[in-house]
């Protein structure tokens, strides 16, 4: 059963084959990862994220496996409440009990999951960070398509790294011994190293790529901000012409301008990058920040982009007699 469920009537998912298809899953993420293309990328980084998710929720599982009854605490708060004393023991427990409204929670969110791991002192603040952050990263390149391909396979190499290590740290309360398969059963102990086996993880290479898209990201955000100002007419006090119209055209440039002084900060993160080089999640940490600052403004130069692109094609069509 699944004892972070809020019903906590599941039919058992213990079947024999239960880690090797996680063996399978590794076996085409890696194959994925080394074809070498975006399509098989994005693939993989979907993959992994299903792969995480799976042990993520076996080590909630395993986590509260043994946590008393629902009913027995409620039934030790009811005491508590009406006058009794409890040891300090039975106090902790009903203090730590995880209840049906939160496993309900944690049921349906990676990051409520991922939460409560960081309170069992399972994963760190960071991990936690990283791991929530590709899960929006897969989301990003499956659903919305709005990644750069070419940083798709260095979020798989990331992915690949932490992966392992929670496949590796993972204790489970217990596997079945026997198969239908006449291959010897898969353990969570045997899956270690996989993901990353024949994989060079230079966390200094790692840096001076993250900190390539880094650079190129800042760089584009500041030519539209420099393209934002001149067709705003922003004269050298920061004050754009008044003579221009309130219309979605002029607040976007606007809000762009206004980034200018963003510039130098963002530029400043992204060259700090190339220093980060103590630990993978001590890279993706600020790679991660300087990301969702990046984020919030980026769909304003992608726009404009698209503006210019028009506005010169309009131009060469008139050149042609069009």
């Amino acid at each position: 059963m699944q004892p972070f469920a809020f019903d906590w009537d599941r039919q058992s998912m213990q079947q024999t084959e239960q880690w090797n298809w996680l063996a399978v899953e590794i076996a085409e993420i890696r194959r994925c990862a080394e074809a070498g293309d975006q399509a098989h990328d994005r693939l993989a980084l979907i993959l992994l994220d299903h792969l995480v998710e799976v042990v993520i929720g076996r080590e909630v599982n395993a986590q509260l496996a043994f946590q008393i009854a629902d009913s027995v605490i409620e039934e030790m708060r009811e005491f508590r409440d009406s006058g009794g004393e409890l040891s300090e023991d039975l106090s902790r427990l009903v203090e730590e009990h995880v209840g049906p409204k939160r496993r309900k929670a944690m049921d349906a969110a990676l990051h409520e999951k991922t939460k409560f791991l960081v309170q069992r002192g399972v994963l760190t603040e960071q991990e936690r960070e990283v791991l929530d952050r590709l899960h929006e990263y897969r989301n990003a390149a499956y659903h919305r398509d709005t990644l750069e391909p070419d940083l798709i396979s260095d979020l798989v190499l990331a992915f690949r790294v932490l992966a392992d290590e929670l496949v590796g740290r993972h204790k489970p309360i217990a596997w079945t011994m026997a198969s239908s398969d006449p291959a010897p059963i898969v353990t969570p102990q045997q899956l270690r190293d996989r993901l990353t086996e024949g994989v060079d993880v230079d966390v200094k290479a790692m840096a001076r790529r993250f900190h390539g898209h880094a650079v190129k990201r800042v760089q584009a955000v500041k030519a539209a901000v420099a393209t934002a100002q001149q067709l705003l007419g922003v004269d050298s006090s920061g004050k754009a012409d008044p003579s221009l119209p309130d219309d979605d055209m002029a607040r976007m440039l606007t809000g762009l301008s206004d980034k200018s002084k963003n510039l130098k900060s963002w530029a400043k993160q992204a060259e700090g990058l190339m220093s980060k080089t103590s630990s993978l999640t001590g890279l993706m940490i600020p790679f991660i920040n300087l990301d969702r600052a990046l984020s919030s403004i980026e769909p304003s130069v992608r726009r404009l982009e698209m503006i210019l692109d028009y506005w010169e094609q309009q131009q060469i069509n008139e050149l042609r007699g069009k």
